[in-house]
C-alpha cells in the first residue's frame, strides 16, 4: 500500500514537472536585455575619403568619448570614455551595444584627453545629451595630433540588429599656404622670412551645430619662421604638387565668423615679411575676401582652405586666391558615383570662338592689332556632385600647350561645387609654321568625362571624334 501511494506521488511530482516545462516554453524567456531588444553596431569614422587633404596626424584621434541617448526623453542608455589608445592612434572605432527599440542620439567626442584642452564642464560619462552641447572648449595651441572632433547622429532603431557610421567633424580649419613669386620676377630673388597668421582663435562651441563665437574671443598671432629665408619659385603651371605636405606653413584655427561685411579686429589675415632683391617689405592680406557673399571674411569649421599667395613687384601687391575644400564627407556623400547630369562644359559666355572651333592662335589679332600672346579657347566647367570629389583636365601635348591662368593660378584641378570653374587652353610658343595640336580631356575618379558628346543633331559642340576628347590646333593667323 505504502508502495503504491509512493508511486502515485511520484507519478504527480513528474506530472507537475511536465506542466512546468510546457508553461515555459510558450512564454517569453525571461532576459536581462527585456528592455533592450536591438543590437546597435556604430562605426566613429574620422578618415575622410578624399585622404590628399588629411596633414599629419589630424585624420586620426587618440582619446574617445562615447554617449548614447534615447532620443524621445534624452536619456543616456550608454557612455563609455576612452582616454587612451595604445600604443597607436585610430582612424575609425566600433561599439556593438544592445539598446531599447527607440530611436537614437550617438554624440562622440574625439581627442578630447588633452592637456592643452579645457572644456566648460569636465567630460565625463554622466554628462547630459544638453550639456554636451552645450559644452564650450580653450586651449593655447593647435599642433594636428590633438585635433577636437564632435560627431552626432540621429539612429532610427527599427530591427533587432541596426549599423550606422557616425562621421566626426572638425572644430577648426586649416590654412595651407603656399608661396610663389609672379612670372614677372623671373629673374629677381624673392625670400620670404616668416609668415604670420593673425587673430588665430583659442575657443569655440563645441557643437558643431552652434555657429557663434564664443563670448569672451581668445585669440592670438602666430608665425612660420623661416631662419634662413625660403626662396620663392614662380607660379607653377601644373597644380599636381600642390599637396599639404608642400605648403609652406599650415595653421589651425577653431572658426572666426565675421558677423559683418565688412573686416574687424577679430578679421583672420595673413602678414607676410620678404625680401625682394636684399630690400625688405611686408604684405598682408585677408584670406576669404574673393567676392563671397556668405561668411565674408569667416574661416569656417571642418573645412580646409588652400591658400595660394603670389608675391609681385614693383607694384609691392600680394595676390591671394583661397580655395575651401570640406575636410570630411557625411555618410551619405561616400560612395556615390559622378553621373552625366553632375558636369557640364560649355564654351565660356556661351559663345567662345576659340572653344567652339578648336582654334588657338600666338600671335594673334584682336580688335585689329597684333597681340605677341596666344589666345585661348575658353571653357566654363561645372561639376557639382557628389561632393568632395575632384576633376582633373589633362591636355596630350603639354609641350606645345598649357592651361591659363585665371585669377593668377593655373586652372587645371578642381574640387565638385555649384561655382563654375573657367578653363583656358593656349599655345606656349609662337607659331613655327607647322601646325600643332592636342586633345583636351576632363577626368574624375580616374575615369574620363562624356564632356563632347553627340547633339541631338548628331554633331559634337566641339572639335573631336569621340565623346571624352576634344581637338585643339595652333593655326597661323592671317
Amino acid at each position: 500500500m505504502k508502495l503504491k501511494l509512493k508511486y502515485r506521488f511520484c507519478l504527480q511530482l513528474f506530472a507537475m514537472a511536465l506542466l512546468l516545462y510546457s508553461c515555459s516554453e510558450n512564454e517569453t524567456p525571461i532576459s536581462d536585455t527585456t528592455d533592450n531588444q536591438a543590437r546597435l553596431n556604430f562605426l566613429i569614422k574620422t578618415a575622410p575619403t578624399n585622404k590628399a587633404l588629411i596633414h599629419g596626424d589630424d585624420g586620426s584621434f587618440s582619446s574617445l568619448a562615447l554617449y548614447i541617448f534615447n532620443k524621445a526623453d534624452q536619456h543616456c542608455e550608454y557612455s563609455e570614455l576612452i582616454p587612451e589608445f595604445t600604443p597607436q592612434r585610430l582612424e575609425e572605432f566600433s561599439r556593438s551595444v544592445n539598446v531599447s527599440p527607440q530611436t537614437k542620439v550617438i554624440y562622440a567626442i574625439a581627442n578630447y584627453n588633452d592637456p592643452d584642452k579645457t572644456f566648460s564642464v569636465p567630460v565625463s560619462p554622466d554628462l547630459t545629451l544638453q550639456q554636451l552641447e552645450s559644452l564650450t572648449v580653450s586651449g593655447n595651441a593647435f599642433t594636428d595630433s590633438n585635433i577636437l572632433m564632435v560627431g552626432k547622429k540621429e539612429v532610427a532603431i527599427n530591427s533587432e540588429y541596426v549599423v550606422a557610421e557616425v562621421p566626426m567633424e572638425r572644430l577648426v580649419a586649416r590654412l595651407d599656404i603656399y608661396m610663389f613669386k609672379n612670372q614677372g620676377l623671373e629673374s629677381s630673388s624673392v625670400v620670404v622670412n616668416s609668415i604670420e597668421f593673425v587673430n588665430q582663435i583659442l575657443n569655440t562651441n563645441s557643437s558643431p551645430e552652434v555657429t557663434s563665437m564664443p563670448t569672451p574671443i581668445s585669440k592670438k598671432n602666430v608665425s612660420e619662421v623661416f631662419l634662413v629665408g625660403t626662396t620663392l619659385q614662380l607660379m607653377p603651371s601644373d597644380l599636381s604638387e600642390i599637396v599639404p605636405e608642400n605648403a609652406h606653413a599650415s595653421f589651425y584655427t577653431y572658426r572666426n565668423i565675421v558677423p559683418d561685411a565688412t573686416p574687424d579686429a577679430n578679421t583672420p589675415y595673413i602678414r607676410i615679411k620678404a625680401l625682394f632683391n636684399g630690400i625688405s617689405y611686408t604684405y598682408r592680406g585677408y584670406l576669404t575676401d574673393q567676392g563671397q557673399t556668405t561668411h565674408k571674411y569667416s574661416l569656417l569649421h571642418n573645412t580646409v582652405y588652400r591658400v595660394m599667395a603670389m608675391l609681385d613687384h614693383p607694384d609691392n601687391q600680394l595676390i591671394i586666391k583661397t580655395t575651401p575644400y570640406p575636410w570630411e564627407l557625411t555618410s551619405s556623400e561616400i560612395g556615390q558615383e559622378i553621373t552625366e547630369d553632375d558636369y557640364q562644359l560649355q564654351p565660356y559666355n556661351g559663345d567662345d570662338a576659340g572653344a567652339t572651333t578648336g582654334i588657338v592662335q600666338f600671335p594673334y589679332i584682336a580688335n585689329g592689332e597684333a597681340h605677341n600672346e596666344t589666345s585661348y579657347a575658353n571653357y566654363s566647367f561645372s561639376l557639382t556632385a557628389p561632393a568632395g570629389a575632384i576633376w582633373t583636365a589633362t591636355l596630350t601635348n603639354g609641350l606645345d600647350f598649357t592651361f591659363g591662368m585665371n585669377g593668377g593660378l593655373n586652372v587645371s584641378k578642381g574640387i565638385a561645387r555649384d561655382e563654375a570653374y573657367t578653363i583656358q587652353v593656349g599655345a606656349t610658343k609662337r607659331w613655327s609654321g607647322n601646325p600643332k595640336s592636342t586633345y583636351f580631356y576632363i577626368t574624375a575618379g580616374g575615369v574620363k568625362l562624356k564632356i563632347n558628346p553627340k547633339q541631338s543633331n548628331g554633331n559634337r559642340q566641339f572639335p573631336g571624334d569621340n565623346d571624352t576628347d576634344i581637338l585643339i590646333r595652333q593655326t597661323e593667323y592671317k
